[in-house]
């Protein structure tokens, strides 16, 4: 399989995740957002859950395939392949997380993937650092890495901001910093080979 292929899968993680949200959302119009977390779109007695976790599975397939993607083009292209290990490992450690979620969707403890997720959030930082001559790319992606790590520590309880009226909305505030980030990154590496 080419590395421009497996970095296309990157691409697609922000877009395949989006829309099957968007989807599972159509299908429950008294989601609520705010307080609900995007898991909860896939248990809990909501209609169609297969959507939400479809579309779980399918985020971690694309994730998986632009870890390699990025593992393999960041080493062609000359970046630190100590950096490009610890990216691609992110990567693929995030997506199969986010796989499982959608395996082993809620109350299953399984759900969770290990605790991987926080993966997904280094894998920009350490890519972003093996591009040789990034550019706007590696700025914008460091900057996404500072932010979601700012809005997970505020999801651990820093300064007592996240509550469980507005808990939902952090979840997603993370996934729209980071899932582009990710995608960023492959568009960048797959547009120089």
């Amino acid at each position: 399989m080419s590395a421009r292929l497996l970095l296309a899968g990157g691409i697609g993680v922000p877009l395949i995740y989006f829309a099957s949200q968007a989807a599972a959302m159509a299908f429950n119009p008294d989601f609520d957002i705010a307080t609900q977390q995007p898991s909860e779109l896939g248990c809990c007695g909501v209609s169609a859950p297969i959507v939400a976790n479809v579309g779980f599975m399918l985020t971690g397939v694309c994730a998986i395939a632009g870890g390699v993607g990025l593992f393999l083009d960041l080493r062609q292209t000359g970046g630190a392949s100590v950096l490009a290990v610890l990216a691609a490992l992110g990567m693929i450690l995030f997506g199969g997380a986010m796989a499982m979620s959608g395996l082993f969707p809620l109350p299953n403890p399984l759900h969770y993937g290990f605790g991987l997720f926080p993966a997904g959030l280094l894998a920009p930082l350490f890519a972003a650092l093996a591009l040789r001559d990034g550019g706007a790319a590696r700025w914008i992606v460091f900057a996404s890495f500072g932010l979601s790590a700012v809005l997970v520590a505020l999801m651990f309880g820093l300064g007592g901001v996240v509550t469980a009226a507005n808990l939902g909305y952090f979840s997603r505030a993370v996934a729209l910093v980071a899932f582009p980030a990710m995608a960023l990154l492959c568009w960048t590496v797959r547009s120089r080979l």
